[in-house]
């Protein structure tokens, strides 16, 4: 009900309130870059987003985009319920304005509008990115990892096509292994594009690079999903190539044997608390005229095949112990993604759980 008068014993971790995550996994986690946001869903009003636990405002002025702490810190409101007023973001209790450096500017209770706004009335504001189109955070000063490079969209072929960004409850690492396996495809996407359920699975290998892991397979899609021209097709033979950059975002190449045509699918997540992620999905080819409305029609529909299952996976964890779980040969990917996290970055090592 009340905070305590002395803080002298009080150890500052940084940890959000209420934290899901454990302790050093939070610290590990807030060093890489992560998406929270289209730019072009910020338009004249103030956007609240959450990453790690932390919530956050989001809002355009005219000096850009700025994210900052969702509280005003004057009385804590939520800032992201207020409005935008004169290039300044307007708290919706008392009024106080702040600018795009998150510095207040002005307080309307005080008559005197010479008077000296003390400086602690300055919001936490967070290191950001623009890229892709994606508004991307680092908690931490110093990013341990670079952002991921998507060669297609420097390419003005590839235009975007942005996916409505959607919520899954879910470890991010989860939804990572699952965009990354193709084994599922017959049994979860038969309804899409999966292939024959008895086909062998083939094997692969999976490479390190500079940013991550990728690796490469040929398959079989029935049906015929492809803008190249090739209606009559009821099978269409590709080339799937994952480029996935640590730690949760994965460049999909899929490249049409029987054509010139190219898709990718580019999909990175925002691990806004230990069990719930945020979806960001962008698709382009390299058609003149790409159909819009219906690659992200289907990209919807095989994500809604793929949602409740994913949610369904326990436990909701995703196990950095090989030995927790049962492997098979298609788990190749996985196994080496597990690995990476626990042994480059120290994800899942012991320590506080949180309660």
């Amino acid at each position: 009900m009340f905070q305590a008068t002395d803080h002298s014993n009080q150890v500052n971790t940084n940890l959000p309130r209420h934290c899901t995550f454990r302790e050093s996994d939070w610290h590990i986690l807030a060093g890489f870059w992560h998406p929270i946001a289209f730019l072009h869903d910020i338009k004249d009003k103030p956007v609240a987003a959450r990453l790690l636990d932390v919530n956050m405002v989001i809002y355009r002025t005219s000096e850009g985009v700025t994210v900052a702490k969702d509280m005003c810190m004057h009385r804590g409101t939520r800032l992201s319920m207020g409005w935008m007023q004169d290039d300044l973001l307007v708290c919706p209790m008392h009024g106080l304005h702040y600018d795009g450096q998150g510095i207040c500017r002005k307080i309307p209770s005080i008559a005197d509008p010479d008077a000296r706004i003390p400086e602690k009335l300055r919001l936490q504001t967070y290191r950001t990115q623009e890229r892709y189109g994606i508004i991307w955070v680092c908690l931490k000063e110093k990013p341990a990892w670079p952002l991921p490079y998507w060669r297609h969209l420097e390419d003005p072929q590839y235009q975007p096509i942005y996916v409505p960004p959607g919520k899954w409850q879910v470890a991010a690492g989860r939804h990572v292994e699952n965009f990354n396996d193709v084994a599922h495809f017959p049994w979860v996407h038969g309804a899409t594009f999966g292939g024959e359920m008895e086909a062998a699975y083939p094997l692969y290998q999976v490479e390190q690079t500079d940013y991550g892991l990728s690796f490469q397979l040929p398959y079989v899609e029935l049906g015929n999903r492809f803008n190249d021209g090739m209606d009559e097709l009821q099978q269409r033979h590709v080339v799937y190539s994952y480029e996935l950059t640590f730690p949760f975002s994965t460049l999909l190449e899929v490249d049409v044997q029987e054509s010139d045509y190219v898709m990718v699918i580019l999909d990175t997540v925002c691990p806004i608390s230990a069990h719930e992620s945020g979806i960001f999905q962008i698709l382009a080819d390299n058609s003149a005229e790409p159909a819009t409305d219906d690659l992200v029609q289907e990209t919807l529909d095989i994500n809604s095949e793929d949602q409740p299952l994913v949610e369904s996976q326990s436990p909701e964890d995703l196990p950095l112990d090989l030995r927790e779980e049962i492997h098979i040969p298609a788990d190749r990917m996985s196994l080496e993604y597990r690995k990476a996290l626990a042994a480059k970055f120290n994800l899942g090592a012991p320590g506080a759980v949180p309660e």
